[in-house]
């Protein structure tokens, strides 16, 4: 079964992965969301953890080795045109760079850093938008509405 028009959600992860109050951003090549800015990760193949597919997705997409951290935040996308064209749970985790040199991978029309006041004016996912606002305000909360 593909992604699109799925019977069940997929299982995402991504890395939030900080520098003093600068966040990594890959444009994303591929649907959904193709062409708007969003963390490095995607989609975890059966039999695989959350920690390898999220090291593996983000050496694909920035050529970056990472240590993974403590979960950042959860979200979900539901992207519907009458039916549900695809259906994502999101769980996003802390890493930092051990080794690699940045540069757009396979899934990743372009990669860079951003400012956090930079992310409310490039066309970003809405969730990093939520995200990059949380981290501003050192509120906390795991779960993005």
């Amino acid at each position: 079964m593909g992604r699109k028009y799925p019977s069940y959600p997929f299982v995402g992860t991504g890395a939030v992965i900080l520098d003093g109050e600068k966040i990594l951003l890959v444009k994303r090549a591929n649907e959904p969301n193709r062409g708007l800015w969003s963390v490095p990760g995607g989609v975890v193949r059966l039999g695989e953890t959350l920690h390898s597919a999220l090291i593996r997705e983000v050496k694909e997409e920035t050529g970056l080795d990472i240590e993974v951290k403590d979960v950042a935040c959860v979200s979900e996308e539901i992207f519907r045109n009458g039916d549900i064209r695809f259906h994502y749970v999101i769980i996003d985790f802390f890493a930092e760079i051990k080794s690699g040199e940045l540069r757009a991978g396979s899934d990743a029309m372009d990669v860079g850093w951003f400012s956090f006041d930079e992310v409310e004016e490039i066309e970003a996912v809405d969730f990093i938008k939520k995200l990059v606002k949380t981290l501003k305000s050192g509120e906390g909360g795991i779960y993005l509405r």
